[in-house]
């Protein structure tokens, strides 16, 4: 699901302003029956999903406190917490609060989103992208886990891919780094 991408989201959940009242004029979308909620775009929709079902949320760039609170107190683990970087830079010039999801042990994976709203869809281009504008906050083995097992275990494809063991088939990408750890090249294997 995407959620959060941009600020004018949870504005039309609170109190049904912002700039998608525009882009429902313009498509000529009624929503005269739309009734705010009150709450932030996440608290408003997560309710209608089974706590048991796995969720990616895609983005995240508004996330707040409440929001990961709600979704600790909802969710059972299920959610997943899919950052997009270079597509929010693209889209809003605004990153996703990496230390605030970290802080709470929020299960972090990456994706690219789509060439709408991205040079690449590459997940090292994602990585590089993160260590550039998270230099000192991320090791590079915590990113790693992003673009790897957390991103397999969201897709619910674990047994297959994300690691290395008996029985996994994952692909394989050399990357070479510099003295900081920085990706420097990258090199698809399988």
């Amino acid at each position: 699901i995407h959620n959060q991408e941009c600020a004018a989201e949870n504005e039309l959940y609170i109190n049904k302003s912002g700039n998608f009242l525009k882009l429902f004029e313009h498509f000529n979308i009624n929503i005269a029956e739309f009734k705010p909620t009150g709450k932030s775009s996440l608290q408003s929709w997560l309710p209608f999903f089974s706590n048991q079902k796995s969720i990616i949320s895609v983005h995240n760039t508004f996330t707040s406190q409440d929001d990961i609170e709600f979704v600790k107190e909802y969710s059972n683990g299920s959610i997943y917490f899919c950052l997009c970087v270079n597509a929010n830079l693209f889209i809003e010039d605004k990153l996703p609060p990496i230390d605030l999801l970290r802080k709470n042990e929020c299960i972090i994976c990456l994706g690219t989103d789509s060439y709408a709203s991205n040079h690449h869809l590459s997940i090292v281009e994602e990585i590089k992208t993160i260590q550039h504008q998270y230099s000192d906050l991320l090791p590079l083995t915590e990113i790693l886990q992003y673009a790897t097992l957390n991103g397999a275990k969201a897709l619910q494809m674990d047994d297959l891919l994300g690691s290395f063991e008996k029985g996994k088939t994952p692909g394989v990408v050399q990357i070479n780094v510099d003295e900081n750890q920085r990706i420097t090249t990258a090199v698809l294997l399988s």
